[in-house]
């Protein structure tokens, strides 16, 4: 059975590669594979790593089945509901073509080709095989550029925030009236056009995170590397509709946990009851050798606006990986159909979920913890287990947290950790 069932694995996979025309798998570039993602991500909502696709491809040695939500992706991108749906529809094509072999049998016998000498058949067959491999080459490599023609490198020119980065280009090999752009991380809708002959473009990053740039032509993707910006301890941004303010370490930090006390609001002319106002807490780091595949995290929160106007007190934290996030949502028990986690391979919406353990109580301080062990990563909430989730091999470097709140947020703990070492104990131990 499992040999029969990775017949279909392979058999979606070649018709992926079919309709991609891009042509074979094993010449795909780095850039192909997360352009392949961006085009399930825009088909599907659904989000699969360039790293897991390559593992689904053999280009990364992985010895373990794609998952099964992996599979039911591709078949969505491919236009089925899910794998199973692919694999009855293969079926029913197989059945469908067997009949029409006995059927017509006779019939075909008949045909023209089949009464000429065996010499003429030959010649016609190897005809038709040399334009088709013609057409299809061409076809595959019409439109497609060579990410080896170009050049995409940057450098931040300090440390602390904000903090601009120089990106040096060369795009001069593609076509003369090709749009060139730069994208400075995961946003598309902020990438800034550039000219194909220059070779310097800046960007200014006023938040710390690992950032994606790409060096773009005509919508495809040619080159990208990651940029960290560490936020040098804890970095605090208010946003609202009356504008927006950064805050440093010690301001933030001085009670002994990480909060915004009411006299910065004042200082800065916010409104700490403003219904549009959101505060945000980063912890940004390079954290050497802590990878995903063993790493354990502890963190205490709590959402401090409880109003009329924030009923739900959504609250989000999100782990902040080499190319990667997890983003795991909280609000009161009442709202959990608004929430939506987000995972390397795939997007949970409440709409379609029980998300009541995630339902919390904010006014006592929320637990969590987010292990992972043996390719499977662990949410615990208050000491309960909430969810398991796969992480399928992955072994991409950590980078730290950021906490999201409607209203405002604080911050008690935070604890770093693999089955080794600490990485970060918060507060520090006196």
């Amino acid at each position: 059975m499992e040999k029969d069932s990775d017949r279909y694995v392979h058999s979606l996979l070649r018709s992926i590669e079919d309709g991609l025309q891009w042509g074979s798998s094993s010449q795909w570039s780095s850039s192909d594979f997360d352009k392949l993602r961006d085009l399930i991500y825009e088909r599907t909502n659904v989000v699969i790593s360039s790293n897991t696709l390559k593992r689904v491809w053999g280009r990364i040695k992985y010895d373990s089945r794609p998952s099964e939500t992996t599979l039911n992706t591709l078949a969505q991108f491919q236009g089925f509901g899910d794998f199973r749906e692919y694999k009855n529809s293969i079926r029913e094509e197989e059945d469908s073509t067997e009949m029409e072999e006995v059927l017509g049998k006779r019939s075909r016998l008949n045909w023209f080709p089949f009464k000429s000498r065996p010499s003429i058949i030959f010649a016609s067959g190897a005809v038709f095989m040399l334009v088709a491999l013609v057409v299809l080459s061409y076809t595959s490599s019409e439109g497609r550029l060579n990410p080896d023609d170009f050049y995409f490198t940057s450098r931040k020119v300090t440390k602390g925030l904000p903090n601009s980065v120089v990106f040096e280009y060369r795009a001069q090999n593609a076509p003369s009236d090709a749009k060139i752009e730069i994208q400075q991380s995961w946003d598309k809708s902020k990438r800034q056009t550039v000219s194909r002959m220059d070779t310097v473009a800046t960007s200014i990053y006023y938040d710390p995170g690992y950032f994606n740039a790409k060096l773009v032509v005509d919508g495809q993707v040619v080159k990208e590397h990651g940029i960290l910006i560490p936020s040098e301890g804890w970095k605090a941004k208010l946003e609202s509709s009356e504008g927006s303010a950064y805050f440093n370490d010690p301001s933030v930090t001085g009670s002994g946990k990480v909060a915004i006390d009411s006299v910065l609001f004042k200082e800065n002319g916010i409104d700490k009851n403003n219904p549009a106002l959101q505060t945000t807490y980063r912890y940004v780091d390079d954290f050497k050798d802590l990878r995903a595949n063993d790493l354990i995290i502890e963190t205490a929160f709590r959402n401090t606006t409880d109003t009329d106007r924030n009923q739900c007190q959504h609250s989000s934290i999100t782990l902040l990986m080499e190319g990667e996030v997890i983003k795991v949502p909280f609000s009161k028990l009442g709202c959990i159909s608004e929430l939506e986690l987000l995972h390397p391979d795939r997007n949970i919406s409440g709409k379609k979920y029980d998300f009541s353990k995630f339902g919390v109580d904010f006014s006592n301080w929320v637990q969590l913890s987010l292990v992972i062990k043996k390719d499977m990563l662990t949410i615990g909430i208050n000491d309960n287990k909430a969810l398991e989730l796969p992480m399928d091999g992955r072994i991409n470097k950590v980078h730290g947290l950021i906490y999201r709140f409607t209203g405002t947020g604080e911050v008690r703990s935070l604890v770093l950790k693999n089955s080794n070492r600490s990485y970060l104990e918060w507060p520090p131990l006196p």
